[in-house]
């Protein structure tokens, strides 16, 4: 394996392990996103890594988010404010959809 190889194998494993999005683990490092992608591809296509065995087989690149059930004082009135990994937040009106919910903050941290 090249050196190039092995340095984009050691920059794929740390991604794997940050749980951040590839563009925010790109940012946060200064690291090409398209370089990034290419070699995350080329790797995991060759079998040298890219995603451990368990993530190769997901559909889709990350975890989807988990739900904890959160019991309000104020019996849930109004709006919810959320802080996600990624830092930021999102807000969403009581009675807002969980499967909305779910698909609006896989965006947000997509981004």
């Amino acid at each position: 394996m090249s050196a190039r190889a092995k340095y984009w194998r050691r920059v794929v494993a740390a991604w794997e392990r940050s749980g951040l999005s590839q563009a925010e683990f790109c940012r946060r490092r200064n690291v090409n996103y398209a370089a990034f992608g290419y070699w995350r591809r080329r790797l995991q296509a060759d079998g040298t890594g890219g995603q451990p065995a368990a993530r190769r087989d997901a559909a889709s690149e990350r975890t989807p988010p988990r739900f904890i059930e959160v019991a309000l004082p104020w019996g849930g009135v109004g709006a919810y404010e959320l802080t996600l990994r990624c830092g930021r937040s999102v807000r969403v009106p009581a009675g807002f959809s969980a499967d909305d919910l779910t698909r609006l903050i896989t965006a947000v941290e997509s981004c």
